[in-house]
């Protein structure tokens, strides 16, 4: 019964923020903040019409479900008038984690009111108060929650992990000046120049902890370290579709030296296969990179390194890579979903190269790969068949591109239509050096689940996702509806 009050409490505390700068009850935020979120409240609930939206409706049944009486008409008025609570949810809600504690502040608008819903929370055995200790309030929430108040600040406190006492923590936090909080670092400043965004976040390498910070870290060249990796990202819902953008920065100069030398070595996108993905294509990525520097990130992944290696013993695939000066593109048929392992996807890769000289080695490559047990045959002028065991490779040089194609993905390529789809995205693919685009359309074309029908609803009304970059510090993640017309969070809401 103590977890569902609590959850209570917090469904009806996020929910009533959805009706509706003295930056000051921001300073409650720790400079070491790992992860600090900003939401415009107000803003997102009159976008997705929160109020008449069937999750809303959710919550005020499940309200009534375990409230009756007196409480269940006062936890209703403030579900229908959150103004009620005393906060001000006009001003932006900031959500961060800091150590062993994560944590909400929000600006307090009525202290007086902050106060009567204390009291209703009392009255329910849900929150018991600590007593006030410099125009500070303190409250304990089902025993697991720190709430502190005055008269600019309401600030809810949870812990994580060991460590100090929340309320503790909550009293100094409550205290802090602001050249000793998060509003003093160049991580707000950089969230601020975001502010009209509907959600803004900052992170920083140190969020991640345990088997995760492990695994960022073998893929993180020597010296790199993660703390040293800071994401600001604004997130905007839309008519038709979610955008998400995110800036990198490096804290070190070893992180600055990579971003910089993934800018000289990418470069934007020519445009040259947007035409060529299959009718009811399911992924197609594209970047304009140079090989020789391609070729040093590849090896850098030791699975990679092995597949390289076990292609030297075929053709020289390092000295096509190195040739490569241009776009290179892969195309995913919508076929991925059904394959049983990673060997069995179909895909077509192919890159622009700078000359195909290599062509003149193909036969030396033929002779002596017979020595592990591989064979390689032209089907007709500079295209291949390789196999190797069970695997079979298709390969080839057509003017100045070079492919590499699974067999049944060769096959149907000859006979296949061409999707028009990416026509309407070119100049944002010109744009960029980097750009994916996941046809959702056609991945769960035929999804279907009776046991997650919100998540049934949601997944067929999604088009695609697309994730472009226009430099090695930017990217930017958008989630399209098969609607145009109306809100994201609206659509996924109602």
């Amino acid at each position: 019964m103590k977890n569902l009050k609590l959850t209570a409490v917090a469904l009806l505390m996020l929910f009533a923020l959805a009706s509706c700068q003295k930056k000051a009850y921001i300073q409650t935020i720790p400079k070491e903040a790992s992860v600090v979120v900003s939401a415009n409240i107000a803003k997102i609930a009159t976008e997705a019409d929160l109020e008449n939206s069937s999750l809303m409706q959710m919550v005020k049944m499940y309200v009534g479900m375990i409230t009756a009486g007196e409480a269940k008409q006062q936890i209703q008025s403030y579900v229908d008038s959150p103004e009620k609570m005393g906060i001000d949810f006009t001003a932006p809600l900031y959500f961060f984690r800091a150590n062993d504690f994560a944590g909400v502040t929000m600006r307090v608008s009525d202290e007086g009111d902050v106060e009567d819903f204390i009291d209703m929370l009392s009255a329910q055995g849900m929150a018991k108060k600590q007593g006030e200790t410099n125009g500070v309030k303190m409250v304990m929430l089902m025993d697991d929650l720190v709430i502190s108040y005055n008269d600019n600040t309401l600030l809810l406190l949870g812990k994580l992990g060991g460590g100090q006492d929340p309320r503790r923590a909550a009293a100094e936090l409550m205290q802090q000046a602001e050249e000793e909080s998060f509003v003093a670092t160049e991580g707000f400043e950089k969230m601020q120049e975001k502010g009209k965004d509907d959600l803004v976040a900052y992170s920083n390498g140190s969020a991640l902890s345990g088997t995760k910070l492990e695994s960022v870290k073998s893929f993180l060249p020597k010296g790199v370290r993660p703390a040293d990796i800071e994401i600001v990202s604004a997130y905007s819902f839309e008519d038709g579709k979610a955008v998400l953008s995110a800036e990198i920065n490096g804290k070190s100069k070893e992180i600055q030296k990579l971003l910089k030398e993934g800018n000289e070595n990418f470069h934007k996108i020519e445009g040259r296969y947007i035409n060529s993905p299959q009718a009811d294509f399911a992924v197609w990525a594209c970047a304009g990179v140079k090989g020789p520097w391609l070729l040093e990130q590849l090896k850098q992944d030791i699975h990679t390194k092995q597949l390289l290696l076990m292609l030297e013993r075929a053709i020289d695939i390092e000295q096509i890579i190195r040739n490569v000066d241009g776009d290179m593109a892969i195309t995913l048929p919508k076929s991925i979903l059904g394959a049983d392992s990673i060997q069995n996807v179909d895909y077509m890769l192919t890159a622009h190269v700078e000359n195909t000289d290599f062509l003149k080695d193909v036969d030396y490559w033929q002779k002596t790969m017979k020595d592990y047990g591989m064979t390689m045959s032209r089907s007709k002028g500079n295209d291949f068949i390789l196999k190797a065991g069970d695997n079979t490779l298709n390969w080839g040089v057509d003017d100045e591109d070079v492919y590499f194609s699974s067999t049944r993905m060769f096959a149907a390529n000859a006979v296949s239509q061409r999707s028009d789809l990416l026509t309407a995205y070119e100049n944002q693919i010109k744009k960029s050096q980097i750009f994916l685009y996941v046809n959702l359309d056609v991945l769960f074309a035929s999804y279907r689940n009776a046991n997650t029908p919100y998540i049934d609803k949601a997944i067929r009304q999604m088009k695609s996702l697309i994730i472009k970059s226009e430099s090695s510090n930017a990217v930017e993640l958008t989630l399209e509806l098969k609607n145009p017309s109306v809100n994201f969070l609206k659509a996924l809401l109602q």
